[in-house]
């Protein structure tokens, strides 16, 4: 991918330009960062970012603002204090613990949960009145972590970007669209980017590695996903709608719980 892209693109720094001017360029085919290409510390794996840190950073605040409006919270102080506890734990057995995390319920039936690369994390009710035990909230929390540390959000806006060279760039407001559609919130701007089941695949073993570090039972995942995969009816939870099939999930997560001496599960 990063081999690809450097190939058919001139080379320039892009950390001096205005996102407006990247997009316009990446629509044009002239536009790839000249560090565009790293490899993950978490994952090891080479990733293509066209995206300065800092501007993914302040997307994160608009589209958290922009939920945080759109969606009631659940004020619930008992929840709240649960989420935060199991929240805390594995954000710092992720080694994120010096960054800046919300975490907030929103007032919905969905089973869903989302995190954005600022460190805001939506949990929604109907995913946390089935998550019965903390080790199950653990393994949400720490899938969601999984996709900051693995920067699967500005991987997913840099591959966007990049594809859609006959896209007519019309300014700032598709920018936005597409900045707040990477970080997950297509539905509410018009685009949808679901993470790959790469990434996703990606955010389940790293979260395994998390809550484990974090004194979770990384056992547990594969009841909780066994819950997740039994209990939303023919069309399945939305949380469940991108990610990869439950069966070749829970074999897979089950194979490296057993790999890691963590089992027998």
């Amino acid at each position: 991918m990063c081999e690809h892209h450097a190939a058919e693109a001139k080379l320039v720094d892009v950390s001096k330009m205005d996102r407006r001017l990247l997009l316009r360029g990446l629509a044009a085919g002239t536009l790839v960062l000249v560090s565009g290409c790293a490899t993950n510390a978490e994952t090891g794996r080479s990733q293509l970012i066209l995206i300065d840190e800092a501007q993914l950073q302040q997307a994160s605040l608009s589209a958290w603002s922009q939920m945080r409006q759109q969606t009631r919270t659940w004020n619930n102080a008992a929840a709240q204090r649960r989420l935060e506890t199991v929240g805390r734990r594995v954000v710092n057995a992720a080694g994120r613990g010096n960054q800046n995390w919300e975490f907030v319920l929103f007032d919905s039936p969905e089973k869903n949960a989302f995190v954005l690369p600022g460190g805001q994390v939506g949990f929604y009710r109907g995913l946390y009145e089935i998550s019965e035990r903390d080790d199950w909230m653990a393994t949400v929390l720490g899938h969601e972590v999984g996709h900051v540390t693995g920067r699967h959000a500005a991987e997913r806006y840099s591959r966007e970007a990049a594809t859609q060279t006959a896209l007519q760039v019309a300014g700032a407001q598709i920018n936005s669209q597409l900045a707040m559609a990477a970080l997950g919130l297509g539905a509410q701007v018009g685009l949808s980017l679901p993470f790959s089941r790469e990434q996703e695949s990606e955010a389940d073993i790293l979260g395994l590695n998390y809550m484990q570090r974090a004194g979770y039972d990384p056992r547990q995942a594969i009841p909780f996903w066994q819950r997740m995969q039994s209990g939303g009816g023919a069309r399945g939870p939305e949380f469940l709608s991108t990610h990869p099939d439950p069966d070749n999930r829970i074999e897979r997560l089950r194979n490296y719980i057993n790999q890691q001496g963590w089992g027998p599960v």
